[in-house]
């Protein structure tokens, strides 16, 4: 009996189109677009189809063309596995393809990492910036920050003036890289200082420093679905300050 069509695509199915051994693809595409793709991989039988053949004497109930009794291998492997055949046995080699099935399957299963707002958090079109008030808060926001933005306005500041708050919000941004590491008191100590001083200078340039917080969610990927923080960060032009201010006082004024 010949191997069914069936089995020929169950076994290649689940093999991923690659050897059960090396894993190496077992379809190549053309060199040129003249060339069709070669395939260079081989169905092997576990317990050889005559009784002559590698493993052929292995007691064996049933089709010996079943897919189940088949393994997919590149023409090297093929060609190692029926040479020697005391090291690979039918136990070794039924061993060897649950393996590289399961491997198959749970590799074809990692959905693509998506991160998007937690749906479980406040809404991030509702969630509103507030001044950050201290070299603590703003050293608080650069430790939890797993992702970032920073948001400015370039009017009526100079080129000087904004290279000098670009330099102080990238200073922040590798500052939210390497916060994980700094885990002694006085590289936290040094650290709220150099906030402190980013604080300063940023107002020395014009501006004030809000943020906002927002849950994020990521999913697919090896691992379970994880939480962290977004950080926005917005430099405002201290003359729209008290229009900020009133916007907020207007908002928690019941009366309007």
């Amino acid at each position: 009996m010949a191997i069914t069509e069936k089995s020929i695509k169950v076994l290649w199915g689940l093999s991923g189109g690659r050897c059960a051994i090396c894993r190496t693809p077992l379809v190549l595409p053309g060199e040129v677009p003249a060339d069709d793709h070669a395939v260079v991989g081989d169905m092997a039988h576990i317990v050889a189809h005559s009784v002559g053949g590698p493993r052929g004497g292995v007691p064996f109930a049933g089709d010996r063309d079943h897919h189940s009794n088949l393994l997919l291998l590149c023409r090297v492997h093929h060609k190692v596995v029926d040479d020697h055949v005391n090291g690979w046995t039918v136990d070794r080699l039924h061993q060897q393809k649950a393996a590289h099935e399961a491997w198959v399957a749970e590799t074809l299963e990692f959905e693509a990492v998506r991160v998007r707002p937690d749906p479980e958090s406040p809404d991030p079109s509702e969630t509103k910036f507030f001044m950050i008030g201290s070299d603590q808060e703003l050293w608080d926001l650069v430790c939890a920050a797993w992702s970032h933005r920073f948001e400015y306005s370039e009017r009526d500041r100079t080129d000087e003036q904004m290279d000098q708050l670009m330099g102080l919000l990238d200073e922040l941004a590798d500052w939210m890289d390497i916060a994980e590491s700094v885990d002694t008191m006085r590289g936290q100590r040094d650290a709220r200082k150099r906030m402190e001083m980013i604080l300063t200078e940023s107002a020395d340039l014009g501006f004030i420093l809000y943020s906002r917080r927002i849950r994020m969610l990521m999913t697919g990927g090896r691992g379970l679905p994880s939480k962290h923080w977004h950080v926005e960060i917005r430099a405002v032009r201290c003359e729209d300050f008290a229009k900020i201010v009133m916007e907020h006082m207007t908002q928690s004024d019941p009366a309007g």
